[in-house]
């Protein structure tokens, strides 16, 4: 029974670590999630009842919320590995769960939200999926629960040393397959930290490897909160091609004809029309038949549109010289402080030929007022939020395209200096 706990204890630990790591890469684009599960269920009024204010107070807190959420999974992850605070954490793991549980299942049975965010954009999962990986979890929680004062021994055996070599090894698999191998080093270093620590501390190890890994996540967080993702695993990512991804590929498809034999009555199917088949047959119906299921497209509402509705969208993709686009998905809410910056970037750019655009899902007046307000040098084009939302986790950031390919993306804490860009960009033209 204590090999079955153990092997629990690790893979809700491994698991949990992972899923924190993924979304903390992109707290913004959690936060995003959060609010469209919110934004939902307050529609289901007549089901929830008085819950429906709850979710509206809870969707303008989204990001809070987030940041909150992704730290606790990292840090109960850690928590029950190292087996620090047994107890508490065996009972947060278990409401955790149950919460997520119910929340997925929600989700799904009502068909509120496509992919769940789980995983963030790295691993998408429909609602069933995550209800189904919930489920799972919740068992090997359960076990965790049940049997939590046998985890509180602080005597490490050698189910640990074997138990976290297979979990850096699960974890290096998936890390391998992001092509992100952070959650990896994260994980094999927290191993590694408490394996050390109690050699030196070993009653304090717990608390002191689980305080490591808070200030680190915290760090992390804060980080691809302030900038950018420090993994892009979205289709507009630097190095895609934005008009591939906007490309399919259909269903391969197979075609029968349905046909009667004139004579006996007989009704046949063929997969081609018989040779002088109006003498002997009469047709009566065709099916069709997936044989190799399509791809959707990655990509498939990015548009760029001019307050009078003219679609510039092929010539944006098109375009062989370089474009940079100022993006601030709502006006409202854009940060004033680097107006300035980008201002003068523009206008340098500018002045040496190159096109510079604002693009922006604020109506046309709203759009007219900000460039005045701010003396942008350029006017802005308008696309959808959702769309602008998913290209960059900034409120203004910096697009670099050029036919149709993503060469960067800057957040307003990062934008570059015009020497760094002929350098690394347009001088490679």
């Amino acid at each position: 029974m204590k090999l079955i706990t153990d092997i629990a204890r690790y893979f809700v630990g491994v698991l949990f670590i992972f899923s924190g790591i993924v979304k903390a890469n992109d707290p913004l684009g959690f936060s995003y999630k959060l609010e469209e599960y919110f934004e939902e269920f307050a529609k289901l009024g007549e089901y929830i009842g008085f819950l429906e204010p709850l979710f509206h107070f809870a969707h303008d807190y989204a990001l809070p919320q987030a940041i909150f959420i992704v730290i606790l999974e990292v840090i109960l992850g850690v928590a029950i590995l190292v087996r620090f605070r047994t107890r508490l954490t065996a009972l947060l793991l278990l409401l955790l769960i149950v919460f997520f549980t119910a929340l997925t299942f929600a989700s799904a049975y009502f068909g509120i939200v496509k992919t769940c965010g789980c995983f963030g954009d790295a691993i998408p999962l429909t609602a069933w999926e995550s209800f189904y990986k919930d489920v799972v979890l919740s068992v090997f929680i359960f076990i965790i629960f049940i049997r939590q004062k046998q985890i509180s021994i602080s005597e490490t055996g050698m189910n640990d040393f074997i138990l976290a070599g297979v979990g850096s090894v699960v974890m290096l698999k998936l890390s391998y397959d992001l092509q992100w191998f952070f959650p990896f080093w994260f994980t094999a270093g927290t191993f590694g930290a408490f394996f050390l620590v109690r050699l030196v501390e070993h009653r304090k190890a717990p608390f002191i490897v689980t305080a490591l890994a808070t200030v680190a996540m915290g760090f992390f967080t804060f980080y691809t909160y302030s900038y950018l993702p420090a993994k892009d695993f979205r289709a507009y990512a630097a190095g895609k091609s934005i008009s591939e991804q906007m490309q399919g590929v259909p269903d391969k498809l197979k075609y029968f004809y349905i046909l009667k034999d004139k004579e006996t009555g007989e009704e046949k199917e063929f997969e081609k029309f018989p040779e002088n088949y109006q003498e002997k047959y009469e047709y009566v119906d065709s099916r069709t038949e997936v044989v190799e299921k399509g791809v959707e497209p990655k990509i498939m509402d990015f548009s760029v549109m001019t307050a009078e509705g003219e679609d510039l969208t092929e010539d944006f993709l098109m375009s062989e010289n370089f474009t940079f686009l100022v993006i601030s998905n709502d006006l409202t809410k854009a940060v004033n402080q680097p107006q300035q910056r980008i201002n003068d970037l523009a206008t340098a750019l500018q002045e040496k030929g190159y096109r510079v655009a604002g693009l922006t899902a604020s109506t046309p007046d709203v759009a007219i007022d900000f460039a005045q307000r701010n003396g942008n040098p350029f006017g802005y084009l308008f696309c959808d939020q959702i769309v602008l939302k998913t290209i960059i986790r900034s409120n203004p950031g910096l697009m670099l395209i050029k036919d149709g390919n993503v060469y960067g993306k800057w957040h307003y804490n990062d934008l570059p200096e015009l020497q760094v860009l002929e350098l690394e960009y347009l001088s490679k033209d």
